[in-house]
């Protein structure tokens, strides 16, 4: 019995180690930076912040997919309304974000394309 509870204790600790070092595709670790390209809609949501509501980018990452709420911006990026823009931004982490921010600093890299929107 004790050799059984030894040996999956050892195969649970094996897996948690195994996930830790495993981050998701896009995803920011802690002390990495990760670049990618982003489609930006030409029209901002409403959208809440806790108790503030603001205006939020709708981004997605492949023309395919459904639009997405970005609540925090870009650094060095001011959306134009009516303009439909693809940029190269990058993600680095805020260490010890306050509660109310995200955990991740994003900045525009550079202005891909824009376009104004279709009718």
């Amino acid at each position: 019995m004790t050799r059984a509870i030894a040996s999956l204790s050892a195969f649970a600790l094996l897996a948690v180690g195994a996930c830790a070092q495993t981050p998701a595709v896009g995803s920011v670790g802690v002390g990495q930076a990760v670049e990618k390209t982003v489609y930006v809609a030409a029209e901002t949501r409403p959208c809440s912040t806790g108790v503030a509501r603001v205006e939020c980018l709708q981004v997605r990452e492949s023309v395919d997919q459904p639009w997405t709420l970005h609540y925090f911006g870009y650094e060095g990026f001011e959306h134009k309304p009516g303009v439909e823009y693809r940029l190269r931004v990058r993600g680095t982490p805020v260490a010890n974000p306050p509660a109310d921010a995200s955990s991740v600093r994003w900045s525009l890299i550079e202005i891909l394309d824009q376009k104004p929107a279709r009718p």
